[in-house]
């Protein structure tokens, strides 16, 4: 009988016994998006080769995330800032740069939005053209990453069969997976790691580009979450000289030109005109440099500009940059006796 009475006290027990929850599903989005370098600069015969992490959680399948690169302003705000994720794995070296926690400030985007699949553009390409530096985003935005370059300038007298850098494109650049899985992090968010079957060169547009990365959960929800960077050419500030001036002008002489990667391809290096440069000087011992002077370069990217003499130091020429160009600084330099 007590046994008996044992018994039902344990299936009684067993009926009240809290039923263990089931784990939510994990909510779909993207935390981060990164790409290295951060800065990209094309050079006359090299060229980048991009590599975008993105972090995200909730994705779902072989092709769980995606990205779409082109040229142009962002359609949506960038993705915002977040605290980085704890227990970031180490990469082996030939696996691309090191992952990266957020570093873009920026604002929330809107989720919802879809993106290409890598490899999936069916435009049609287009002939290589001439693209103008002093557009805006360095290129037609919008438009996708096969259709490169994109903006022609209208001239009848280049064929551009026969332009030396009309074979040079290839018909279709693709952001491929990396071949190992996902990374996994803290928190259940994962690091898809995406490489470039092509690499960018000096004939691709320059200024704002874009980078979509869409998340797609296992009920076919989707996010979108957008980050950008700028594409430069190179320049190159070349026989500067720092000298003192003549006695009748007094202080103290610079001298050089500034070049830039010709987008044609019909030079390396050609002349850069009407940019400013910063004259700058620094003392004995300051680690500080300190701008003493601004010139312009004349039609054919030369400057020539006389400044009040300073008791030693070095002295070097700083251009500053621009949307399509990038930065040039020379190395420290004593006045020529």
């Amino acid at each position: 009988m007590t046994r008996s009475l044992l018994l039902v006290s344990l299936a009684a027990g067993s009926l009240t016994a809290p039923v263990p929850a089931y784990p939510a599903a994990t909510e779909l989005a993207i935390r981060a998006i990164t790409v290295r370098p951060a800065e990209p600069v094309v050079g006359a015969h090299d060229s980048v080769s991009l590599v975008i992490d993105v972090i995200a959680r909730g994705a779902r399948g072989k092709n769980g995330v995606t990205v779409k690169v082109e040229p142009g302003v962002p359609p949506g705000p960038l993705l915002s800032a977040k605290p980085p994720v704890s227990d970031t794995p180490d990469l082996p070296p030939d696996s691309g740069p090191a992952l990266p926690g957020p570093s873009s400030p920026s604002s929330p985007s809107s989720p919802g939005t879809s993106a290409e699949s890598p490899g999936t553009s069916g435009a049609p390409d287009t002939a290589p053209g001439l693209v103008p530096e002093d557009s805006p985003s360095g290129g037609a935005a919008g438009a996708p990453l096969a259709q490169l370059p994109l903006a022609i300038v209208a001239n009848p007298k280049l064929d551009l069969q026969k332009a030396p850098f009309a074979s040079t494109l290839p018909n279709r650049l693709v952001w491929r997976q990396a071949e190992a899985p996902p990374a996994r992090m803290a928190g259940d968010w994962q690091t898809w790691r995406f490489l470039p079957d092509k690499k960018l060169n000096r004939f691709y547009p320059t200024g704002t580009w874009t980078i979509s990365a869409t998340a797609r959960g296992a009920d076919g929800a989707t996010v979108t979450e957008y980050a950008s960077f700028e594409l430069r050419r190179a320049t190159k500030l070349s026989s500067v000289r720092v000298e003192r001036a003549p006695k009748s002008a007094g202080g103290v002489r610079l001298r050089g030109s500034l070049t830039r990667i010709d987008p044609r391809g019909f030079t390396d290096f050609g002349p850069y005109a009407k940019q400013r440069l910063r004259l700058q000087w620094r003392g004995e011992g300051s680690p500080a440099w300190e701008d003493v002077a601004e010139t312009t370069t004349d039609a054919a990217g030369a400057f020539v500009q006389t400044v009040p003499s300073r008791r030693g130091g070095l002295w070097r020429v700083h251009f500053p940059g621009n949307p399509h160009y990038a930065s040039y600084t020379t190395k420290p330099r004593q006045i020529a006796s």
